[in-house]
């Protein structure tokens, strides 16, 4: 073999080795997708610091009271990063400079963040119904609202994995009544307006307005409740509030007729049911009792 033919049969096989080289050397692998990072669940130690023992407003609000001042911005700064670390969301509602509701929001990631949501309810007087003598099977209510010892109102809902909660101070029945009678004859959007998410359409000319005031108790969660026992009931001509009604029951129930009396005199009996007229015959307001609850009905006439 001549020497450039000996010459080109090296570099062709130096040519054919590098190639069968080259196909048995692995060609790199894309690195597996990382699995999304979940928020870590709220520890015991930070739910205490939000939810005190008996529901209300833990620790971590000293400065910031139902009814006192609007909190200092240092105040507001260090709830705020509380929150931040912890993956929740505080809001509070001012009014007039004061404290009047606080907010209080928290999702759970994950397969069982539902499990973690149901616990922390359980802070919050979160009641079951079913069972007892029906032999139904006890399920937790997902709508709630429950009174703490100092007078603070809380309303909680439980949503799969997220729980929300607001707090309040508590209506007396004084101002429920008179929050229920300025109702009439108010314009629809506008009261609507004001209440903003306390406000719900139940149907066409029908809605529920939120009031901090405990309308039934956890012990009453036994069976099936209408809306007005959350609210008050408020039902619309067109764009005109015609009607308000919300019901009464536990200890308030005795003392609802005095308090009827006491502002519009003595009403007229059908049976259990009393009736009073407003002087003057704007409205009329209407008493339905029975063992366990009183309905109160106020209507424009």
């Amino acid at each position: 073999m001549s020497a450039p033919a000996w010459l080109g049969a090296m570099i062709a096989g130096s040519v054919l080795v590098v190639a069968v080289g080259a196909r048995r050397d692995p060609a790199p692998q894309p690195e597996p997708p990382r699995p999304p990072l979940e928020s870590p669940w709220l520890t015991r130690e930070a739910a205490a610091e939000i939810i005190a023992p008996g529901g209300g407003m833990g620790p971590l609000f000293t400065g910031a009271e139902l009814g006192g001042l609007a909190p200092s911005p240092e105040v507001r700064a260090r709830i705020a990063e509380f929150a931040r670390v912890n993956n929740i969301e505080i809001d509070f509602e001012i009014s007039d400079d004061e404290v009047a509701a606080v907010r209080f929001e928290v999702a759970f990631g994950g397969c069982c963040g539902y499990e973690a949501a149901d616990a922390l309810a359980l802070r919050l007087h979160r009641p079951r119904i079913g069972g007892g003598c029906f032999g139904t099977e006890r399920s937790w209510i997902d709508d709630w609202a429950f009174a703490t010892h100092d007078g603070v109102h809380g309303r909680a809902r439980v949503r799969v994995n997220r729980l929300t909660v607001r707090w309040e101070r508590m209506a007396t029945f004084h101002e429920l009544l008179v929050r229920a009678e300025g109702l009439l004859g108010k314009d629809r959007g506008a009261v609507s307006s004001a209440a903003g998410d306390r406000w719900k359409e139940i149907d066409t000319g029908r809605y529920l307005l939120e009031v901090p005031y405990l309308f039934i108790g956890s012990e009453w969660f036994e069976g099936y409740y209408p809306a007005s026992e959350h609210g008050l009931l408020v039902v619309a001509d067109r764009r005109r509030i015609v009607e308000v009604s919300f019901s009464i029951r536990g200890e308030d129930l005795e003392r609802v007729p005095a308090v009827f009396q006491a502002r519009w005199g003595r009403p007229r009996y059908r049976g259990a049911t009393r009736t009073w007229r407003k002087p003057g015959g704007f409205f009329s307001a209407k008493l339905e009792s029975n063992e366990s609850r009183t309905l109160v009905t106020l209507r424009t006439r």
